[in-house]
């Protein structure tokens, strides 16, 4: 039997306990314009059950087609069934783009179905364009963050690729189009196979704090100076309910875990307000906060890049400036709990 050709962008968006993850409009911003520069279809892929309220949703952000897959199974993220389920789907109508959200879910699922489909994977995307000769190229970090890798799968279909959340603005298409709604069945595992889940990812990350959903994230650098300061840093985190997360360096002397990394190798974040607290801002660095709302830094060194995009700044030594900040804050906190 002869692989049917080529044609249309899929998306495959993400949900999280029937709540749909903004990464999924990210995406499907992103596809839009690309199977429109392709001139092909776009199609959203989603994977849960209860996803008929989210469809108004993802008609203002233009899909000419929605696949929705539900069944037992679906609600929790399981891999093996996952993958096999959108892979059912994708060699019915072979797509030639296939993206997903480069997040725990999304970069276990491309890596399963580019195995599955027997096809590349571009890993981390940074940026998806379409060239001058109509290609569908990709650009990531390669080499620790110093060179940007252009990539184009010439023969092997479809081609996959994860993009980092925040990359792209949520925007609607101007257009509004009726999409199809196409339903399917999950592929379920064999009976023998025996999968619980016992923890999921979001509880992990809620833990030390979600990067991807903190209103206010503290990063932290070497001028922390050692692992022991991160108590400090611990107790400004809870007076601002925020996440923490670091610098590379931060990671590579094993004070934080890499899931908490922030920049170009790291992750990329979006909160409403980032406090950068000695980190000179190296541009891998900064490009994982470029879309902050307000970034606020204190770094000894008054030549620091940080201060060339800091919302304010303030010049001084990191273990000077906090207990005041602290001080402030927790006699704030006390004079609101006795009102």
């Amino acid at each position: 039997m002869s692989q049917p050709t080529a044609s249309g962008v899929w998306v495959v968006g993400e949900q999280k306990d029937g709540q749909m993850a903004a990464v999924t409009l990210e995406l499907l911003t992103t596809g839009r314009w690309v199977a429109d520069s392709l001139k092909q279809s776009l199609t959203l892929v989603m994977v849960g059950n209860d996803l008929d309220p989210m469809i108004d949703t993802f008609e203002e952000y233009g899909p000419d087609r929605i696949i929705l897959i539900s069944g037992q199974g679906a609600n929790q993220f399981i891999p093996e069934v996952y993958s096999e389920s959108i892979a059912a789907a994708a060699t019915k109508t072979l797509p030639s783009v296939m993206l997903f959200p480069a997040t725990y879910d999304g970069r276990d699922l491309a890596a399963r179905l580019a195995a599955k489909l027997g096809v590349g994977l571009a890993a981390d995307c940074t940026e998806v364009s379409v060239d001058d000769e109509g290609r569908f190229v990709q650009v990531r970090p390669a080499f620790g963050g110093n060179l940007m890798a252009v990539i184009h799968q010439p023969v092997a279909r479809p081609q996959l690729a994860t993009l980092r959340p925040h990359i792209t603005k949520p925007t609607k298409a101007k257009t509004r189009i009726t999409p199809v709604i196409e339903r399917a069945s999950m592929v379920g595992l064999p009976a023998h196979f025996d999968k619980k889940v016992l923890k999921t990812v979001r509880e992990v990350a809620e833990e030390s704090g979600n990067l991807d959903e903190a209103e206010v994230v503290i990063g932290v650098g070497r001028g922390l100076g050692n692992l022991e300061n991160l108590r400090t840093i611990n107790r400004l985190a809870v007076l601002l309910n925020a996440a923490v997360g670091g610098s590379r360096g931060v990671v590579d002397a094993g004070w934080l875990p890499h899931s908490q990394q922030i920049g170009l190798t790291g992750r990329v974040i979006s909160p409403k307000m980032y406090m950068a607290l000695g980190i000179s801002g190296a541009v891998q660095h900064l490009v994982g906060v470029r879309t902050a709302k307000e970034i606020v830094a204190i770094n000894i060194d008054p030549e620091a890049p940080i201060f060339k995009v800091a919302t304010y700044g303030i010049v001084g030594d990191l273990f000077s400036v906090l207990p005041t900040l602290i001080m402030e804050l927790e006699s704030q906190a006390e004079a609101k709990a006795t009102k």
